[in-house]
């Protein structure tokens, strides 16, 4: 009886895929540009943060805003905000995106409540207002940030969403692990795929894909925030949280994986 790798063996070289160099040329069309966030050592509140991206501090607001709250009233602690300077893997359609989240709820997924991904498409700096929560918390440490670009790349776990011939050859190239040779071939394109602060590209999943569909095809990730040391964040243990953004229909989706 064939294995299923004696199938996608048959299958691929009816397209003469067979070697590594053929592995490379299937996932090279798949390569994102993304933005890296590293975050910088906590340092003191300095005046007009709300203008600036970072981690901590103080948000930006316009007039008539309140502070963002959960459905039972209780403030959200706010996490970090980037500004799109025209560098940023952000959609051209938002000019600032934070992100609010309750330590107590805690949540997990987009159905819970207690998160918040603010989007600002267009900024009225005439109009900044400096907002405070009514209630003091430790909450996340001001921390300022250095945007680097990286190109980014499905993980093993996501390959096969994209490229259903990259998964089946990279397993026909390595049966006993059939992850490491399209893992090697995603580092030779676009170096090494680390759990990081993100903004664009493809998720890393940390227990598994879990893309939203949207239908036709995968959201495409807005940002990735890792557990971050210096800001004093850590989801659940040592996970991350994920927010997928749909330019068309502007839906919003959230997710978390931990350890």
């Amino acid at each position: 009886m064939d294995s299923h790798f004696d199938k996608y063996r048959a299958e691929l070289s009816k397209e003469n895929l067979t070697s590594f160099e053929d592995l490379e040329d299937l996932i090279k069309p798949l390569i994102r540009p993304a933005t890296k966030i590293e975050v910088s050592k906590p340092s003191e509140l300095k005046e007009n943060t709300q203008l600036i991206s970072h981690f901590g501090g103080q948000p930006y607001f316009e007039k008539e805003e309140e502070w963002p709250k959960t459905k039972d009233g209780q403030e959200l602690d706010f996490i970090f905000q980037v500004f799109n300077t025209g560098e940023i893997n952000l959609p051209d359609n938002i000019q600032l995106v934070q992100f609010f989240y309750d330590w107590e709820e805690s949540p997990w997924d987009t159905e819970n409540d207690g998160w918040l991904v603010k989007i600002y498409k267009t900024l009225n700096s005439d109009r900044v207002v400096k907002l405070n929560k009514s209630t003091e918390s430790e909450g996340t440490k001001f921390c300022e940030v250095i945007f680097k670009a990286v190109k980014s790349l499905p993980d093993w776990e996501g390959i096969e969403m994209y490229s259903r011939n990259a998964s089946k050859l990279s397993c026909i190239l390595n049966e006993d692990e059939p992850w490491d040779s399209y893992q090697k071939a995603a580092e030779k394109l676009a170096g090494e795929q680390l759990y990081r602060s993100q903004i664009g590209g493809y998720p890393n999943w940390v227990q598994g894909e879990d893309t939203p569909d949207q239908g036709t095809e995968p959201m495409k990730l807005l940002f990735q925030i890792d557990s971050e040391e210096h800001a004093g964040l850590m989801w659940g243990d040592v996970g991350l949280i994920y927010v997928f953004y749909d330019e068309a229909s502007e839906k919003i989706e959230f997710t978390l994986q931990c350890h």
